[in-house]
């Protein structure tokens, strides 16, 4: 078992041996299992060593693996993220190199201990890229994260730090690291929801007012009215398990 589903808003499916059936709250999680989240769906998943998945609506993800240490502590967890948002809140491995992997199709996301959101969109047009319609958008809030490109090995990685955030567009070169502040968002704990992401991503400061990934409030987000400071979201809670 790689971990269990400890929140659940909404309606999500787990794919399993080619076998798709409703996820449930308290439902064990293994290794090869996929994730898909409906339009209005977020789930939580907390993996074995406590480090946690948190997916937005529309998301697709892969537990490809989940690998413990003797003492239980994490030797190497891989998750591909094949379609939307994904939160990661990675417990601190001392000592021990990056052994926490985002993968999407075109970039991967490596990290040791911290909390940072992976969004990968393949049919998403971006102003200054004309013939690019696949992206990932990696935002770091807390702790280091190192960005580099599956589909352009040859380009430089980047290191993320404390409130910076970068985007992998196609097989292109990575965006230089950049500041969160300078698109609105805080650095603590400041998820967003996917369309937020997006327009963060496109240099816009319209960051949807109350976005939540996976229950966290939009940080210092600007309201898309007003300019105004957006108000806090209700946080995700676990789901009353079915009798």
């Amino acid at each position: 078992m790689a971990g269990t589903i400890t929140a659940l808003n909404g309606s999500a499916t787990i794919t399993r041996s080619a076998r798709k059936f409703d996820a449930t709250y308290s439902a064990p999680v293994d290794v090869a299992d996929q994730l898909d989240t409906s339009p209005t769906g977020r789930l939580t998943v907390t993996l074995t060593d406590n480090s946690q998945l948190e997916m937005t609506e529309s998301s697709t993800l892969l537990i490809s693996e989940n690998l413990l240490n003797p003492n239980g502590t994490r030797a190497r967890t891989s998750i591909a993220l094949l379609g939307g948002l994904v939160r990661s809140l990675v417990r601190v491995t001392a000592g021990t190199p990056p052994n926490y992997e985002v993968h999407t199709p075109n970039a991967v996301a490596s990290a040791r201990g911290t909390t940072y959101d992976t969004y990968y969109t393949n049919n998403t047009s971006r102003p200054g890229f004309s013939n690019c319609k696949e992206f990932t958008d990696v935002l770091d809030y807390d702790g280091v994260v190192v960005v580099s490109s599956l589909a352009n090995p040859s380009s430089p990685a980047v290191e993320l730090h404390s409130g910076q955030k970068t985007t992998v567009p196609c097989g292109l070169a990575l965006l230089p690291a950049s500041s969160l502040a300078a698109i609105g968002t805080g650095t603590a704990a400041g998820g967003l929801s996917t369309a937020a992401i997006t327009a963060a991503s496109m240099g816009s400061f319209a960051i949807i007012a109350g976005g939540v990934v996976g229950g966290y409030a939009a940080a210092g987000g600007l309201s898309s009215s007003s300019g105004t400071p957006a108000p806090a979201a209700a946080p995700l809670k676990p789901s009353t398990p079915t009798m």
